[in-house]
């Protein structure tokens, strides 16, 4: 049995033949001749010992009568010397340590996490620009360059580290959330303008004059608040105007056309059980596929790959695992009429649960199926829900002036 902590200097494994076991134990604890893996057959004890132990247990055996036999071998001392003979073997380890050595002072993976808003491609795409890319050197990358030119390309990135563990080029970065959102006009003068075509069915006004009421009709585009604000006299004339920022909550209800079809038949893969499976080698982008091309028509290829790793940061650009081929044949089907109502509803829910997201509510639901000539038909209308109201700037009119009249008694 071999045991790894002494793999290094070697060790040997023994059998020790003799009339006083415990005197010959107790003799090597006097020594300090460190003994593991002890085993009693039939009073011959087996035991693991070093190499330099092993050599001082001359004495002891002389003291003792005992007889001593090698029955293993271990270690790299033994290891080089039964292939001392192979050249190119050793050859082959000193090269392989030396193209590691080599690979080493390369970045062979960028991994970029905190992005939200860019995607990590396109910050890989402008790395790429700068020279900044798997199998770069270790040695031409400045970290604190990267992360300055970052920030100067992509606004919304605030803060961005950049260091290199292993072959591995780390990028942290953070962004600013708010700069993708509505941007809020500065104070002024602003209307409420609609920004979709329907009956206004609820309507809160908080600040500005309103031009549309409960139940009217709007059309995009046309102000439903108005900023202006008309100051009356007690002749009820206008006297002046004042200007707000225009403020309300409005919700207006507008068709939306719902059309959906499809055939009554479709084909579905039928899997026979039959399936091939092989290994599949990956080095950069050229892939070694071991697996002999099966000889059936129709088949789905599935992949399991995984990376070679060295160390816990030190990555290469070499991927292993294996291709399982599965065939099958496809077969024609036919919807019943319940499974096509059921297939109509799941997609009308997925477009409603999609719409509720978005803030938008459903009030009637006018949609009908209809299946003729092996055609399914779902068409109609919905009618939604939804807030509206977008800023626009009020126009200023000038001031009233005050007129003067001439009096003639």
């Amino acid at each position: 049995m071999q045991d790894w902590s002494h793999y290094g200097k070697g060790y040997v494994r023994i059998k020790a033949y003799t009339q006083s076991p415990e005197r010959f134990l107790n003799l090597c604890a006097y020594h300090k001749i460190k003994v593991w893996n002890l085993v009693n057959k039939n009073d011959i004890y087996e035991m693991n010992l070093s190499i330099q132990d092993f050599f001082r247990l001359k004495s002891i055996c002389k003291k003792t009568g005992t007889r001593i036999q090698i029955t293993g071998k271990y270690g790299l001392p033994f290891f080089f010397y039964r292939n001392k003979k192979r050249k190119a073997f050793f050859i082959g380890i000193f090269l392989s340590f030396f193209i590691l050595f080599f690979l080493s002072g390369y970045i062979w993976n960028i991994h970029v996490e905190g992005n939200v808003h860019n995607s990590t491609q396109s910050i890989l795409g402008y790395l790429e620009k700068i020279d900044v890319h798997h199998g770069a050197s270790k040695k031409k990358l400045d970290c604190a360059l990267i992360a300055e030119k970052l920030r100067g390309e992509f606004p919304n990135i605030t803060w961005v580290s950049a260091k290199i563990t292993g072959s591995r080029l780390l990028l942290e970065i953070k962004e600013n959330d708010n700069i993708y959102k509505e941007k809020i006009p500065e104070k002024g003068a602003y209307d409420l303008i609609a920004d979709k075509t329907g009956k206004i069915v609820s309507m809160v006004t908080r600040k500005g004059t309103s031009l549309k009421k409960t139940g009217e009709l709007c059309k995009k585009g046309e102000i439903l608040v108005s900023g202006r604000l008309d100051i009356l006299n007690d002749s009820k004339e206008i006297e002046k105007y004042e200007y707000t920022d225009a403020d309300a909550d409005i919700y207006v209800e507008y068709p939306l056309e719902y059309y959906q079809q499809f055939s009554m038949t479709y084909q579905k893969p039928i899997y026979t059980g039959k399936q091939k499976k092989g290994y599949l080698l990956q080095v950069g982008d050229y892939y070694f596929d071991f697996k002999r091309k099966p000889p059936w028509e129709t088949f789905d290829t599935t992949t399991n790959l995984k990376q070679l790793y060295l160390t816990e940061n030190f990555k290469l650009p070499i991927f292993y695992g294996s291709s399982t081929d599965y065939e099958y044949q496809t077969g024609e089907f036919v919807y019943t009429e319940k499974e096509a109502r059921e297939k109509v509803e799941s997609h009308l829910s997925i477009l409603l649960k999609s719409l509720e997201e978005k803030g938008v509510q459903i009030s009637e639901n006018h949609v009908k199926i209809n299946i003729q000539k092996n055609i399914c038909t779902a068409s109609g209308t919905l009618l939604a829900v939804e807030k509206a109201g977008k800023k626009a700037p009020t126009d200023i009119l000038p001031q009233q002036t005050e007129r003067n009249f001439d009096i003639n008694e």
